[in-house]
């Protein structure tokens, strides 16, 4: 498996696709319900191959990761080769949340009061450009369409 499993919810929300998936492999659904019954292994491995399918899409489609806790920002934008980060950080002492506080209004009264550090930076991939994106992932970082990005790109 190159990413993980797709939870039970996940599966729900693409029984269209697993469908398509299924008869893609000469399976239709009399045959899926006897090979969860029958061959769990198989049916195992027929789960896997589409969760990595659905994650090889997802990922391939999309430039753009965050995650937000509260006190640190990331944003990722990955390019061909290289992904780059901006990463801001409230500094030590500073009362404050990025979470529970309205992101825009402490974000800019942090900056303009100095007490935000920012790091930027490039990495080139090491590995293939949707697993590092994944590992990124498995660290709480999502989706993104890189509105927060662009933000603070042109901020800094």
């Amino acid at each position: 498996m190159l990413y993980r499993r797709l939870t039970k919810e996940e599966f729900e929300n693409l029984p269209e696709d697993f469908a398509i998936f299924l008869a893609s492999n000469s399976i239709d659904k009399k045959e899926w319900d006897t090979i969860k019954e029958m061959d769990i292994k198989k049916a195992d491995g027929l789960l896997d191959i589409f969760s990595d399918l659905v994650f090889e899409k997802a990922l391939s489609s999309c430039k753009y990761l965050e995650r937000i806790s509260e006190t640190e920002i990331n944003t990722y934008l990955f390019q061909e080769k290289q992904a780059h980060m901006i990463t801001i950080k409230i500094k030590e002492g500073v009362v404050a949340n990025f979470i529970h506080d309205k992101l825009s209004e402490i974000f800019m009264t942090l900056l303009k009061d100095k007490k935000l550090d920012v790091y930027q930076g490039t990495k080139k991939f090491v590995e293939k450009r949707e697993t590092e994106m994944f590992k990124i992932m498995q660290k709480g970082a999502q989706f993104s369409k890189g509105d927060l990005y662009q933000s603070l790109l042109t901020l800094l």
